[in-house]
């Protein structure tokens, strides 16, 4: 019932222009931070966006891009941090100035400096509107109104925040309780100093960078925009056609006899075999080019996907059409080129999409995963060493995200990342998986330089478990072997167990066989988190990546989760971990722990050694307390 009406009621669009939504995991755009801020609103104006994005509070980080407002976020927002975009798809939502906010853990993902300043957008939107908040972090919710508590799709418990906390053995009351961790009397002192690189500095990197940016996109270019005035296309793509030659000569001389043929018969024979040998040959062709394409697609390195004209429907759209253009080419109208020698414009488009697709086919990737010439990393010990490491996202060249960055990671060491949003954390975890090179400086497993070694081989060793987990339409038993061959349903329930998630999926249904939906929209995110590190554990790798992987789960699962990662180091003491956290409290028991800010590392240590420092990480813990109290 929404004013007493049920919603059945209502106009689906006009209900959904007055609620603003923003989920646990925000959608953003190949496109810029504007037009993704635009689609709350179409046609809003750019004072309305700014606007928004004040109220969001992400117009100051949005203004300190080179591009600003333009700046592309890139695919799925993969430039920017969990708490960029969180910023981002809140101000989407309040655009359109909406009756109704629905908050779907919007902080869960965020560090407690970034959480306190969603919050406080948060707050200011709530004002003047009616606003539903699912919530795990529940000092995000005491200015709330009502609470709700929840078990089993029924109310158990609700009231104030204050009145809940007055009801002893309340449910609400022990979730609190459970969040809260022991207090931290001292006073803090102010967060240390961290010294910057001099002016002349930051503009040789700065340089560097740029002409490290211009030239790949040069490169790039060159690849892009090869000349075909010497290439002679038609004869390149019928060398493609040539395993159907019989089929293709079958066509011509039906073709020949077309033009020959005087009778009516011979005539409507003659293209009967004309067009269906062609078209079979065209068909085989497109197909060809399909497979081929993709094959190159998938070689390319992740930098090629970062430009607006390599998104993902842009490459969709690709395979799709201009594939289908070559049939005008080497199909039925290779018969009309023999026949009259006449080239028509849908033949000039033939050729403009085979040109595309043989720029994709002579295109030599930056990191080639198909180059099997480099060293293969044999009896990996788990040893990484970041040396004076500087990176910058080719498509944003004047930010700077690692600056002279250094870290020395022993074998079977526990080492946790922590930081505001957009210190560089997550780009770390990218580099390791190479997914991009650094710009200067090196990264060395086991001594050697990670640019030294095949792609495949390194990418074996490292277990990934994101903060947005990746699920496939598929069941979860697929969905926890996917990437393996030959996996027994016995290691996938054993690593099931071990990411306490083989007890949920023991109350469904069809257990194992249960489909989990389109990106695992039938799941929720702490389930969706556990099936990722169930695949994870399958895997037995000798690093284990975590970014963010408690983010999503309530104070109960986390617990679980956090149980089961640190069963999985012990039953390897020779893995190697490096955990990218928010919630302190989680990194505890790490071998070290690394404070990062603007790319450097500013204060590292044990979780005792900083506290007795109380610098930088002393201060971050302490405010989580306050927020907590």
């Amino acid at each position: 019932m929404i004013h007493g009406r049920p919603i059945t009621a209502y106009n689906v669009k006009q209900l959904r222009q007055n609620i603003g939504v923003v989920s646990q995991e925000p959608i953003l755009f190949g496109m810029s931070i504007y037009e993704n801020i635009r689609f709350g609103k179409i046609n809003a104006t750019r004072a309305e966006i700014e606007q928004a994005a004040r109220e969001a509070n992400a117009h100051n980080f949005i203004m300190k891009l080179a591009n600003k407002y333009e700046t592309l976020v890139g695919e799925r927002g993969i430039h920017l941090s969990g708490g960029e975009k969180q910023c981002i798809a809140l101000a989407r939502a309040l655009v359109k100035q909406p009756t109704f906010l629905l908050l779907d853990e919007t902080t869960s993902a965020l560090d407690n400096v970034s959480e306190k300043i969603v919050q406080e957008a948060l707050d200011r939107a709530c004002k003047g509107r009616t606003t539903i908040v699912i919530a795990h972090r529940l000092t995000s919710i005491r200015n709330a109104h009502q609470i709700y508590v929840l078990n089993n799709g029924s109310v158990i418990e609700q009231g104030t925040p204050e009145t809940l906390m007055t009801k002893e053995g309340g449910k609400y009351q022990a979730m609190v309780k459970r969040q809260q961790i022991e207090r931290i009397y001292h006073d803090t002192d102010d967060i240390m100093s961290i010294q910057k690189a001099t002016e002349e500095e930051e503009k040789s990197i700065i340089e560097r960078s740029r002409l490290f940016s211009d030239r790949q996109v040069i490169d790039m270019n060159k690849q892009s925009s090869k000349s075909f005035k010497e290439t002679f296309v038609l004869l390149r793509l019928l060398s493609m056609n040539s395993p159907e030659w019989i089929t293709v000569l079958v066509g011509c001389i039906a073709c020949v006899l077309s033009g020959a043929a005087q009778s009516l018969f011979a005539f409507f024979f003659t293209k009967a075999v004309d067009y269906t040998a062609l078209v079979i040959s065209g068909s085989k062709l497109t197909q060809r080019i399909r497979s081929k394409a993709f094959a190159c697609l998938l070689r390319q390195e992740v930098a090629y996907f970062d430009r607006p004209e390599n998104s993902s429907g842009a490459i969709c759209a690709r395979l799709s059409s201009d594939a289908l253009s070559f049939q005008e080419m080497a199909g039925i109208q290779l018969g009309a080129i023999y026949e009259a020698l006449a080239v028509s414009w849908r033949i000039a488009a033939s050729i403009s999409a085979a040109e595309a697709f043989f720029d994709l086919f002579d295109r030599k990737p930056a990191m080639d995963n198909t180059f099997n010439e480099e060293h293969e990393l044999v009896n990996f010990r788990g040893e990484i060493q970041f040396d004076q490491v500087k990176f910058i996202y080719p498509i944003r060249p004047t930010s700077i995200i690692l600056n002279k960055f250094q870290l020395n990671i022993k074998p079977s060491q526990r080492v946790a990342l922590v930081g505001a949003s957009g210190c560089g954390k997550s780009t770390i975890i990218q580099l390791l998986e190479r997914f991009y090179d650094v710009t200067s400086g090196r990264l060395l497993l086991d001594g050697i330089d990670i640019r030294q070694l095949n792609i495949h081989g390194v990418r074996s060793h490292f277990g990934l478990v994101s903060q947005e987990p990746i699920l496939f339409d598929l069941t979860i038993a697929e969905n926890i072997a996917y990437g393996l061959e030959n996996v027994s349903i016995e290691d996938i329930i054993d690593a099931a167990s071990k990411a306490n998630i083989h007890q949920f999926i023991g109350q469904l249904s069809q257990g194992y066989e249960t489909k989990v939906g389109l990106k695992g929209s039938l799941l929720s995110g702490g389930e969706k988190q556990r099936i990722a590190i169930a695949r994870v554990l399958l895997r037995r790798p000798k690093v284990l990546l975590l970014d963010e992987a408690t983010s999503a789960m309530d104070s109960q699962n986390e617990q679980i989760v956090q149980e089961a990662l640190e069963q999985a180091q012990m039953e390897d003491p020779s893995r190697t971990s490096l955990i990218i956290a928010h919630r302190l409290s989680t990194i505890r028991s790490c071998d070290l722990i690394c404070v990062l800010d603007n790319g450097r590392i500013v204060e590292s240590g044990t979780h005792t050694e900083l506290i007795q420092r109380r610098g930088a990480y002393y201060k971050m813990l302490a405010q989580t307390i306050y927020d907590d109290q």
